[in-house]
Formats: C-alpha cells, sequence, structure tokens
C-alpha cells in the first residue's frame, strides 16, 4: 500500500508540474447554430501558466473552413487573454454540423480547440 501511495502522489506531482509548463484555449461556447447569413461571436480565452505569462499568442486554425463560413479574429496576435472570433455564414453555405478546430500558437506550442459549427436551412431574411 504504502508503494502504492507514493507512485500516486510522484504521478500526480508530475502532472501538476506538467501543467504548469502549458497553457489552454477555453472558448465560451462549443457548439454554435448560424443560420446562412448569419453571424455569431465566440470569446476565446488563452489561460496561461506563468512559464507562458509573456509569450505573444497567435490565433488561427488548424482545419480548413467549408465554403461559405468565415472566421475572423480580434485580434489575432498578442499578449491578450481574450479575444473574438467572428463566425459569418454566407446566405448560400451548405447546411450541416461542421467541426473547426480554432488554435493558439505561442512560443513553439501550438494547442486547439474545436468549435461545433451547425449551418441551418433557414436564411436570414435579405435587409
Amino acid at each position: 500500500m504504502k508503494t502504492f501511495l507514493t507512485v500516486f502522489f510522484l504521478f500526480a506531482a508530475a502532472v501538476s508540474f506538467a501543467q504548469t509548463k502549458d497553457f489552454t484555449i477555453d472558448l465560451s461556447e462549443s457548439n454554435v447554430s448560424i443560420k446562412p447569413g448569419e453571424s455569431k461571436q465566440v470569446t476565446v480565452s488563452i489561460v496561461r501558466s506563468k512559464y507562458f505569462a509573456k509569450e505573444k499568442a497567435t490565433l488561427g486554425l488548424q482545419s480548413a473552413l467549408p465554403q461559405g463560413i468565415t472566421l475572423t479574429y480580434e485580434p489575432k496576435e498578442g499578449n491578450f487573454e481574450n479575444s473574438n472570433a467572428l463566425i459569418s455564414v454566407a446566405s448560400d453555405a451548405t447546411p450541416g454540423t461542421y467541426n473547426i478546430v480554432l488554435s493558439a500558437t505561442l512560443n513553439t506550442k501550438r494547442k486547439g480547440s474545436i468549435l461545433k459549427v451547425t449551418v441551418g436551412t433557414d436564411q436570414i431574411a435579405a435587409k
């Protein structure tokens, strides 16, 4: 039992140490439904360890965007905690559900987070 506890605590310490030298990407929503002709905003948060506190972040994509869907970040680069991702769907976009991987690169490390985008069949009335 003593050996098991020792191994457990060593493993927990190693996991804790690994997490302190890292960062994560959190999304305000992991699933969005958008009608053709509509846009939605998702907040992208970068949670940094002390090791990455001063590193400039560059946001991007790890997956291709489906035809008719665009995504822009504000800001896209810099030392920030939160950025706004604006997802826009063209009026002629194909309805369906798409997994888009939003990514952040700090120093040379890149991580991603999946955003599930469902494009509906109803269109927004033209203004």
